[in-house]
């Protein structure tokens, strides 16, 4: 696939000199290393916006890093979305022989199709699981989860840790997120990270974020708030719609927009995005908006700028790169406390942890009448997302996991 040309040294204005030569010295260690990524889709959500910054990145310092995706059909994304529900704490759910069948057979069909011959191989989340099937003795194994495991569905988390642990080595984005019963396996504690130099992220001018709401039908010269997420019952689309609507009775002139994109690997998008818009009412003054109405990257960017304040009323969340995003170009964040989100939101300093909607209404008429404090919070939340959660800071941790697994 065709990837960002990405050069390290163009981090310098932003991390300094000295972070860009320590990066270089690390790679110098595993220069030549072949490390291949799979992960289930290249486009939509927060694995394939890591990984369409770090790869390049990675393959500017010396590395022979590559990227690779699951070829797959709906049923086999819809057993897929089922597992990730259930690590994610949904007990309801049990996988017949029939879906076993389907996503072990996917993964064999693909474990003959990919180039799985690497020094480091990196599965990402549970979709590729299985292809730890046709691992050698000589590459390392790492399974990456971006999820929240911390309360899995037992009955599939038992048939998931058969592969689990086989591999070499763990990531997880938090310690809690992993499974108590795991043993013997090198686990990892790594943040996700955003890139400051993507179009979701880079500097825009003042012209191209006006343009964008005019394109959209959005008032300059309102308040407007909003989520960015995937329409998802775990992204709690409706409860934004709620806090909206609690906020709107003190400031009337409010303005939501909900920005989402259909994943190839979600297969519940479109069922969330039509109950989405079938909640709102028709109100003119919430914008629902996806990749099919054109909203790309450099539109998110600008979304996001234009807001006043941003929310994440997640329900579960495995880390939410959207509070980062949101973060970088200084919008203060009001998000449930869940997941990864407290590690981004630190409550009254980067915006607000909240535990409903009414506190959630609360925090945000807060910020969207006190001005000073909204500016104050999201400077403050741009220089911790600098510190903690850029793209150079994810490269330097994969390198030292490099180092450790088959550095020189």
């Amino acid at each position: 696939m065709k990837l960002p040309t990405r050069k390290i040294d163009d981090y310098e204005p932003i991390v300094g000199k000295g972070e860009v030569e320590s990066i270089i010295k690390l790679a110098e260690r595993v220069k030549g290393a072949r490390v291949i990524h799979v992960n289930a889709t290249s486009y939509g959500g927060g694995v394939a916006e890591c990984l369409k910054s770090i790869v390049p990145l990675a393959q500017s310092v010396g590395l022979d890093a590559r990227w690779q995706v699951l070829q797959a059909d709906k049923d086999f994304f819809v057993v897929t979305k089922a597992i990730h529900n259930a690590l994610q704490g949904n007990t309801s759910i049990e996988l017949t022989k029939d879906m076993k069948k389907v996503y072990l057979d996917v993964n064999s069909f693909n474990a003959k199709i990919l180039d799985l011959d690497g020094d480091v191989i990196v599965i990402h989340d549970p979709q590729p699981l299985p292809l730890i099937r046709v691992k050698k003795n000589d590459g390392k194994w790492v399974w990456r989860c971006h999820i929240d495991t911390s309360q899995p569905n037992k009955h599939v988390w038992d048939f998931l840790k058969s592969y689990v642990e086989k591999y070499d080595a763990l990531i997880f984005s938090r310690e809690t997120y992993v499974p108590k019963d795991l043993k013997g396996v090198k686990i990892f504690i790594r943040y996700p990270s955003i890139d400051p130099l993507s179009d979701k992220n880079k500097p825009l001018p003042q012209t191209k974020i006006l343009e964008t709401l005019e394109k959209y039908g959005l008032n300059p010269d309102k308040p407007i708030i909003g989520q960015v997420a995937r329409f998802d019952p775990w992204k709690n689309p409706l409860g934004v719609i709620d806090t909206y609507r609690k906020v709107k009775e003190k400031i009337p002139g409010l303005q939501l927009v909900l920005v989402g994109s259909f994943a190839h690997d979600d297969p519940e998008g479109v069922e969330w995005y039509r109950k989405t818009v079938e909640y709102a009412g028709g109100d003119k003054n919430i914008y629902i908006l996806t990749n099919l109405d054109g909203v790309g990257d450099v539109e998110v960017n600008a979304f996001q700028r234009s807001f006043t304040v941003a929310l994440q009323l997640s329900i579960r969340e495995g880390f939410g790169l959207a509070v980062a995003e949101a973060l970088w170009k200084c919008v203060p964040v009001v998000a449930t406390r869940v997941g990864g989100i407290p590690l981004q939101v630190i409550d009254g300093v980067t915006g607000f942890l909240v535990e409903g909607i009414d506190e959630a209404a609360e925090k945000t008429t807060l910020l969207l009448k006190r001005y000073w404090l909204s500016r104050e919070l999201g400077h403050n939340g741009m220089n911790h997302v600098k510190r903690n959660f850029l793209v150079t800071k994810d490269l330097k941790d994969y390198l030292r996991l490099h180092i450790e697994l088959v550095g020189r």
